[in-house]
Order: C-alpha cells, then structure tokens, then sequence
C-alpha cells in the first residue's frame, strides 16, 4: 500500500480531524484494554516462572484478588503503569531466558508495595497494634498467606500435579 502524504495532508480539515480522532480512539482503547488485562490473574499466571504460585494463589482464602491488588502500588496511574512496566519487563526478561530462580522471591520495593496493600485492606485488624503505625512487614510473619510454602521448603500440592 503506497500512502501519497500530498494527498492525505491535502485532505478537508474535518475529515483529517475525525481520521486522527478515530486512530486516538483506536489507540487508548488497546492502551486501556492492555493495562487492565496485563492485571489479570490468567495473564499473570500464564508465565512458566509462576506456575506454583499461581496455583497456590487459585486454593488460598484470597482468591477472590487479582494479582495487582497485592503487588501494584496504591498510587496514582501514572505510577501503576510505571511500576507495572518495569515489573513486566523484569519478568518479561527471566521468562524470556528461563532463568527464574526456583524460589521467587519479592524484591525490598515489592515487599513494601505487598504490606502496604496488606495494611490497606487489614487495617481495622491491626490498627491497634505496633503493625497498625505503618511501615510494617506483614510478610516478615505471614509471607505463606496467600502463596503457601514453597514445594521446594515442603510446601502444598499444585492443582493438576497430585
């Protein structure tokens, strides 16, 4: 397809304007349609790096939680689609080289972005206690909470492998 751009920039003013107006639309709905996919737990759990904590993660009492409400920080989009990406690119990375390391584990920013969700939705529970002053570690004590124990530490049975 040869596009002649003296033709196109020839083009009424109205219809350049609803061509652009239309690409945009086009545009922000996979942008949108993207970032809210990218969140959801198949998506997450589609990676052959988080196959355990994924199945782990579909028998625990906080299944009814998309990934992101755990491990995105609670901040304004521009944050969540830049944490986001980075994440991404950091798992789009080990997956691509399969070179996950047989336990994962979560990094100082992520485990601080993790208790802080924690906090959020627990914070009637722990609001009269040391934990409820902020800056805890939730998952100094409750790390297997969600994801169980590891099958490498003796840990739980994964669905589909009994």
């Amino acid at each position: 397809m040869n596009v002649n751009w003296k033709d196109l920039v020839g083009l009424p003013p109205k219809k350049l304007l609803a061509g652009g107006i239309a690409a945009g639309a086009i545009l922000a709905t996979l942008l949108v349609g993207g970032f809210v996919a990218s969140g959801s737990p198949r998506v997450c759990g589609a990676c052959h790096g988080m196959d355990h904590v994924y199945s782990r993660w579909q028998i625990s009492n906080h299944k009814q939680f998309a990934c992101v409400d755990c491990h995105q920080p609670d901040t304004n989009l521009a944050g969540q689609i830049a944490y986001k990406v980075k994440a991404g690119l950091n798992d789009l990375y080990h997956e691509t080289l399969k070179i996950y390391p047989a336990a994962i584990s979560l990094s100082a920013e992520a485990r601080e972005i993790a208790s802080g969700n924690c906090l959020r939705c627990h914070f009637s529970t722990v609001q009269n206690t040391p934990m409820g002053a902020g800056g805890a570690d939730c998952l100094k004590c409750h790390r297997f909470t969600v994801h169980q124990r590891g099958l490498e530490k003796g840990g739980g049975i994964i669905l589909g492998q009994q």
